[in-house]
C-alpha cells in the first residue's frame, strides 16, 4: 500500500515539472513564430517567455496546493479510521 503512495506522487510531482517545461516552451516557441511572422525581432519571444512561465508557475503552485489538500484529507480519513 506504500509503495502505491511513493510512486503515486513521484508520479504526481514529476509531471508538475514537466508540465511547467512544455508550457514555457510552447510559448517561446510560439513567440517566436509571431515573431517571424510580423518581422520584429525578440518582442513576442520575450512576452511568450514571461507569458509562458506566470501560467507556468500559476499552475505549478495550483497543483501544489491541490496535492497538499488532497494528502491532509487522507491522513484525516486514516486518522478517523483508527479511532
Amino acid at each position: 500500500m506504500e509503495k502505491k503512495k511513493t510512486s503515486r506522487a513521484f508520479f504526481e510531482y514529476s509531471t508538475i515539472g514537466i508540465q511547467l517545461a512544455v508550457t514555457v516552451i510552447a510559448f517561446v516557441i510560439g513567440g517566436y513564430k509571431l515573431d517571424e511572422y510580423l518581422h520584429q525581432s525578440p518582442v513576442f519571444i520575450t512576452i511568450g517567455a514571461f507569458l509562458g512561465m506566470a501560467i507556468g508557475f500559476y499552475h505549478l503552485i495550483k497543483q501544489l496546493f491541490n496535492m497538499e489538500k488532497s494528502e491532509k484529507k487522507e491522513k484525516n480519513e486514516e486518522r478517523k479510521k483508527w479511532l
